[in-house]
């Protein structure tokens, strides 16, 4: 019975059982005295029993009146604040998205975009996962990623993105190395040198790159070791166990004992860029989008 009484019903009531005055009640909610008193009539009709004790001097709630007013009235409160919360969430105000990114996306400005994102929509919740672009490509069609940072180059249709950053390749050498003090060395010696690289697993993007790059030019790599992720990789650098490349965005962050070199001869550069499957988008991801752009306008 009670799931078909209206919303208006119930702010009938709670409006009467609050001023226990009738003609009161009618006035603050803009409504005609007589048409209030019938939907009263027609709730206590509708539960079968009565909610109010009427007299010509006073209106007194019933004891199941009492009690339908002290919890309805929190559960009316709870209901608009659901709808609310409900509203900005259908709004893109708030919610929770969940975002990808790759390694090469981390020393780029997906931190700022980020951190833009939460302060312009404060009750957004932005849960990231670290991912192969090639992973997120798949996560994205599939719908268990709202957005990913992915290389532009693994971006293809029915996935659209916009450029988020685009970085130089440069060598990294052992602190050590003979071209440690140089400014610049060529890709035919690095073709000659073994290079420590990612995981064809995690790396494959930014492997067909270098690989590509390398091709262009007639030469071809040697690899003396593989990594799985970037700590790891620099850590064999370090080492001396070989040299290896990446995009100029990490030269910042770069841990002692390792150098950056210019390669002097190589146009090709690593491009980041924000990725999503228009299908699966929601209000939310869309302004993460319009931040992002904001934010890669700027740089």
């Amino acid at each position: 019975m009670v799931h078909s009484l209206s919303m208006t019903q119930i702010q009938t009531f709670l409006m009467v059982a609050e001023t226990l005055n009738f003609r009161r009640a009618a006035e603050r909610l803009a409504v005609a005295q007589p048409a209030l008193s019938r939907s009263v009539r027609r709730l206590e009709q509708h539960l079968g029993f009565a909610l109010f004790e009427r007299s010509t001097r006073r209106v007194a709630l019933t004891p199941a009146g009492e009690l339908l007013y002290r919890e309805g009235a929190d559960a009316l409160q709870c209901l608009s604040r659901a709808c609310t919360r409900a509203e900005r969430v259908a709004q893109g105000l708030s919610g929770s998205i969940m975002v990808g990114y790759s390694t090469f996306a981390t020393a780029g400005p997906m931190s700022d975009i980020i951190i833009a994102f939460r302060k312009q929509y404060p009750d957004a919740l932005v849960g990231l996962r670290l991912l192969a672009s090639s992973e997120q490509s798949a996560a994205l069609e599939e719908g268990s990623l709202d957005l990913g940072f992915i290389m532009s180059t693994v971006c293809l249709p029915p996935l659209e993105k916009i450029a988020i950053s685009r970085e130089r390749l440069v060598a990294l050498v052992p602190a050590s190395h003979r071209w440690a003090r140089r400014k610049s060395i060529t890709l035919s010696e690095l073709a000659a040198t073994p290079l420590v690289i990612g995981t064809v697993g995690r790396w494959r993007g930014f492997r067909s790159l270098l690989r590509d790059t390398f091709d262009a030019r007639g030469l071809s790599m040697t690899f003396a070791e593989e990594a799985d992720d970037l700590p790891v990789l620099l850590q064999l650098v370090r080492s001396g166990f070989g040299c290896t490349i990446l995009d100029a965005s990490f030269i910042p962050t770069l841990p002692p004992g390792i150098c950056s070199v210019e390669i002097e001869d190589v146009t090709a550069t690593l491009d980041v860029a924000l990725t999503w499957h228009q299908d699966n988008l929601s209000p939310l991801a869309g302004r993460f989008i319009n931040v992002a752009r904001r934010i890669a306008s700027a740089s």
